[in-house]
């Protein structure tokens, strides 16, 4: 639903360089050149490993921010992180030394006691290329800041479907100076942010072999999650 582009890398592992030996009186220490076309006896050996494409890792947020009150179960899902990655580190407190590490991209936790911070993500790849992600994390009895207002008539409309698969067009409408962007969620899971001034977007890659729930809400400047509001967008027939 949400396309960016990620650096590229490419790489050379090389083997050791063979040590000189002195050679014995009278013999020469290089070797014999290879007749061309053939293989040097040369001891130098180099191996070139041909890493490919997207060798590079991105870790990602649907969104920039947490909310949840002490004791609430939080869930951390950073699956539209980019790359090959091999291991994720949290750094739940952003203290700087990871609290956990796993193989998967989706992660549980719940905060015993209020907490304003930073959780902090860190992706690694077999070859060892890192991305290291920050996100606000708020925990308190009470909302960090006056919560926005839900927008008004959310509609979705599908306008081309394919195989169950459909690319729907959403509005919605506001007058609350106070949000700074609209997030879009599908089925309760928030897919991207847009502009302050806009009043639709259309959503590509929607399944819907059963009912889906579509969602609008507003962000302020600080990332403040407003209340959303939402519509059914029916199954296809």
């Amino acid at each position: 639903m949400l396309t960016t582009g990620c650096a590229q890398e490419s790489g050379i592992l090389s083997g050791p360089t063979a040590t000189e030996v002195p050679s014995p009186s009278g013999t020469s220490s290089q070797p014999n050149p290879a007749p061309s076309g053939q293989a040097s006896d040369s001891p130098l050996k180099v191996t070139t490993i041909p890493l490919g494409k997207n060798n590079g890792v991105e870790a990602r947020f649907p969104i920039n921010g947490f909310f949840a009150a002490p004791g609430m179960e939080m869930t951390f899902d950073a699956s539209e992180s980019v790359g090959a990655i091999s291991k994720y580190e949290w750094d739940f407190d952003g203290d700087g030394t990871y609290d956990a590490t796993t193989a998967e991209p989706v992660l549980k936790h719940t905060y015993a006691n209020e907490f304003e911070g930073e959780m902090i993500l860190r992706v690694s790849n077999p070859i060892g290329s890192t991305h290291v992600l920050r996100t606000p994390v708020h925990i308190s009895t009470t909302p960090a800041h006056q919560q926005l207002a839900p927008p008004k008539n959310v509609q979705a409309e599908a306008l081309s479907t394919v195989n169950g698969v459909s690319q729907s067009k959403v509005t919605w409408e506001s007058d609350d100076p106070a949000a700074d962007s609209w997030a879009i969620a599908i089925n309760g899971y928030p897919i991207g942010r847009i502009e302050k001034a806009a009043r639709s977007i259309t959503v590509t890659d929607i399944e819907r072999k059963e009912d889906v729930l579509v969602e609008v809400f507003g962000m302020t400047a600080d990332l403040a999650v407003g209340l959303r509001a939402g519509t059914t967008l029916p199954a296809a027939k």
